[in-house]
């Protein structure tokens, strides 16, 4: 059984979706994803309360007039004061790994644990190389076209490509220099699961991004040993594609923290 209500925040409505009873889990989204990227997830982990939201500019969100990272940020404080969070395990995926990262550490005490899924790495040289050739594939009119397309789905992604390219090269500059702080202020278990092929192809910039993303998840695991990290082969795409092994990861964390019942 689930309950739908909505977060009013500032200038955006967000919509927010509870299902299931017992310890907390809230789910956040990446960038261009909603709510429906945890549906499976959600059904391998049976016993629990499942708290899942849209940010900002995606599903049935509303638009805002700025998206940047501390705004997606805003967007999950508010939701987790809303719904009245109790020591919640989070569970976020590409930007909402960075998310989950960065609220845990912003409110020591108030989170079990950590589930990040193909996000928050601390890379050490930028994704982005080319950041006009990648604004101009985001701003294209085959792109804008394909957005149009993409509002007619459940996703009902809204956010412009300008924003989205900002987005992109913030969260770089983020990973690059400030995620390795971020995670010595948490006091909390973090528990990450990594595409091997995050970047698909087989083409020089596939394989420059993947062997950054692994360089950096090998810096993290030498500047905290503790963290759980587990490699899947697959591309970003993980909770679409291996939900099992990321509702896996949740009950080993569970099992792990004291969560509230």
């Amino acid at each position: 059984m689930s309950s739908d209500t909505t977060v009013s925040h500032g200038d955006v409505t967000l919509p927010v979706t509870r299902s299931g009873s017992g310890p907390q889990l809230v789910f956040i989204n990446g960038a261009g994803a909603t709510q429906v990227a945890w549906k499976a997830v959600i059904a391998a982990v049976p016993g629990y309360e499942s708290i899942t939201f849209d940010l900002r500019g995606h599903g049935k969100a509303s638009t805002a007039s700025t998206y940047k990272v501390a705004d997606f940020l805003s967007d999950v404080e508010a939701v987790l004061a809303e719904v009245q969070a109790d020591r919640p395990i989070l569970i976020g995926w590409s930007l909402g790994a960075d998310l989950a990262l960065a609220y845990a550490a912003a409110h020591p005490g108030t989170v079990a644990g950590l589930v990040l899924v193909d996000g928050a790495v601390p890379i050490q040289q930028p994704l982005v190389t080319d950041a006009k050739a990648m604004r101009a594939s985001v701003t294209s009119l085959g792109t804008k076209l394909a957005m149009l397309l993409v509002r007619l789905t459940p996703y009902r992604y809204a956010m412009p490509g300008n924003a989205f390219a900002d987005l992109t090269l913030e969260v770089d500059e983020r990973r690059q220099h400030h995620l390795l702080d971020t995670y010595r202020a948490l006091d909390c278990p973090v528990s990450m699961l990594l595409a091997t092929d995050t970047a698909t192809g087989h083409d020089a910039k596939a394989e420059r991004v993947n062997r950054t993303w692994r360089e950096g998840a090998e810096v993290l695991q030498v500047a905290d040993p503790d963290i759980t990290v587990q490699w899947i082969e697959g591309n970003h795409k993980l909770p679409f594609s291996h939900p099992a092994d990321i509702a896996a990861a949740i009950n080993a964390l569970s099992k792990q923290v004291q969560q509230p019942k």
